[in-house]
Order: structure tokens, then sequence, then C-alpha cells
């Protein structure tokens, strides 16, 4: 009898000991985000699907721009030609993002997109496919994106805007 009534209180301090909240302080809690003052953040709308599934109803970045979205690609091999060219990867890269290529209205332009494609461009990724057009160009070319008509353009790096 002595055991039990020792071990009742031991039980009892100890799911006590366990159900203490341990206090948190204010700087651990904070919220606050890191915005301009005067620029209003709207909250993103959400939408219940499912018993615990809550969907976006704001776009996504790769929504909102399809070239930063991040993917992977493997091109194949071409066998009655000699090879990929830089421009084959380029437009392989922009297939499905809803941007395409400029005609190449320069000699240096024509040789870009006429140039080889590097056996390590044929599978490449995942990644931004702004960097990898980008990449694929070379430094020695700078990517210029036309919005409206949703192009993507190359010129060389040194030559100046317009």
């Amino acid at each position: 009898m002595t055991l039990s009534r020792i071990s009742l209180p031991a039980i009892v301090l100890m799911l006590c000991a366990c159900a203490t909240e341990i206090p948190v302080s204010a700087a651990s809690v904070s919220t606050s985000r890191s915005q301009p003052s005067g620029v209003l953040q709207p909250e993103s709308e959400v939408v219940h699907t499912a018993r615990y599934t809550l969907v976006s109803l704001s776009p996504d970045d790769a929504l909102r721009q399809p070239l930063h979205q991040i993917i992977r690609h493997t091109l194949p091999r071409h066998k009655k030609s000699a090879g990929l060219t830089r421009g084959d990867g380029l437009r392989a890269w922009l297939a499905g993002t809803g941007y395409g290529l400029c005609l190449p209205a320069s000699r240096d332009a024509r040789l870009l997109y006429s140039s080889p494609l590097p056996d390590i461009w044929r599978s490449a990724g995942p990644m931004r496919i702004d960097t990898a057009l980008q990449a694929i160009a070379g430094s020695a070319w700078r990517m210029t994106v036309e919005e409206v008509s949703r192009t993507v353009c190359f010129v060389p790096a040194d030559q100046r805007q317009n």
C-alpha cells in the first residue's frame, strides 16, 4: 500500500512537469516582414480544396515569369546531320514557355545560332531557363527579352543597347 501511495503523487508530479509551458520571448515569435514603409502587400488568398489542402489563388513565380522555371532537358542526337547547333539548344530550352528566338538579323547572331552545341548541353539541369539560355550562348553574348512580342534575342556583349 505504501508503494501505491508514493507512486501516485510521483506520477501526478511527472505529468504536471510535462505539461508546463516554456515562456517564449517576443523576439523569437516576431512575424514582421521587412517591407518598405507605405507599401501594402496583400495577403495571399487561399482556397480549401481538401481536408488538409490549401491552394493559393495567386500565380506562382513560374506562371508570371516563364523564363524563371527550373527544368531539366535532354536533347536527342541527330542521326543524319553533323549534330545539334546552339540555335537548336536555345529553341529546345524555350519550348513550352511561350517565348521564341528572334530572327538572326545580324551576321553575328547567325554565327551564334549555327555554331555547334557542346555535348555537355545535350543533358543539362535542373536549372532556370534564363540561366541555361545565357550559358548556352556564352559570355560573349548578352540576352535581351522583349516581353511584348515574347522573343529572346542575343547581341554581342560588347555592343551597347540602343
